[in-house]
Formats: structure tokens, sequence, C-alpha cells
């Protein structure tokens, strides 16, 4: 309660005895006793890893990867992962429908997806959804790197081929014959600096 307004109450109710700052100090009181409401808490548990890897929006990129043992004498190569994003899974698997386990975070580069996706962003993937239908953003390889692009596919193409675009119209679509790309998932996500 403001002041101004338990002086009016006070004033109004003629509260004999009783002063409006004693009013105000006795509502704080009242205030200072209420328990606070119980908040959810979000569930953080499941972090996303950001892949060190520059998808090209335009020109293909490079994944960053090292190698790691691979317990049986030799080397096997891995992500290198950058970073790790802690986001409310509640978030995650309800509006975003993607596991944590198969969400991965890369950066992209390049102005071929202008307006819509702006070099330096970055894009979660789903790797569990890399079927282009219905079309979509996905990350690819397309044969020249790794790039984040419209896919659809052609309808009755035999062999099966894949419209390949951009939303830059300064950039050219393509087609792949679904063989010749390795589809990484579908973009979910995008987080950029305002």
């Amino acid at each position: 309660m403001r002041p101004d307004t338990a002086r009016r109450y006070t004033e109004l109710l003629a509260i004999q005895g009783f002063t409006w700052t004693e009013l105000l100090q006795d509502n704080q009181a009242a205030l200072d006793l209420a328990e606070p409401p119980e908040l959810h808490q979000p569930s953080f548990q499941n972090a996303i890893p950001e892949i060190d890897i520059r998808a090209g929006m335009g020109g293909g990129g490079e994944q960053v990867v090292h190698y790691v043992p691979d317990g049986n004498g030799g080397m096997s190569a891995a992500d290198d992962i950058r970073a790790e994003w802690n986001l409310p899974e509640d978030y995650i698997r309800s509006e975003l429908r993607v596991s944590p386990a198969t969400a991965r975070i890369i950066e992209v580069q390049g102005d071929s997806m202008e307006p819509t996706l702006r070099s330096g962003e970055r894009v979660m993937v789903n790797m569990a959804d890399a079927r282009p239908s219905p079309p979509g953003i996905f990350a690819l390889w397309d044969g020249y790197g790794i790039v984040v692009k419209r896919i659809e596919h052609i309808p009755n193409s035999d062999p099966p081929m894949l419209r390949i675009s951009s939303d830059n119209s300064y950039h050219r679509e393509y087609e792949r014959t679904a063989d010749e790309v390795k589809i990484i998932g579908r973009v979910v996500w995008a987080a950029r600096r305002l």
C-alpha cells in the first residue's frame, strides 16, 4: 500500500489513535509474514552442446573436430564442443518439440538466409528430424561444406531430388539427389544479438 493510500484510509475510516504511518507499518508487517508464492523452477539437466562449426549460408562451412581414443587402440573423430546451452527442458520439449539429447547448436555465417537468419547467429538443429517433408530450414552437408538452407523434396523425381534454396534472392537455388547430401537436421530455433 502506498503512503498516500494509507493516509486516505486512515482519514476516511477515522481510526482513533492510529496514524497513517502505523497503518503502513502494519501493512508491511503483514506482507513480511506472508509466505512467498511457490515458483516453478526450470529444469536445466540436459545441456545442449554448441558444436564448434560455422555453417555457411552461401558457401559451405567446415566442422572443427578433435580426435579421441576409440577404445581399440585407434582414434576417432569427435565433435569439438564450444559451449553448452542450458535452456529450460520444458521449453525445449514442449515448445520446440525436441529432445535435448538430439539437439545441437551451431553458428551460421554468410548472408544467403537473410533476413530469416543473420551471420553470427546460433541455431538449434534437431538431428532427429532429417526428413525434408514438410519443407523447412535444415543444416546439411551439400557436397561442398556444411550449410544452413531451405530444403524441399521435388515430388515424383527419380532418383529422389532435393531443391536447396536461400531466403536472400541474390543466391540461386540448386538441386542435388538425396544421395549427394547428408541432412544433419531441421533448424527449430535461432538466437540473435539485438
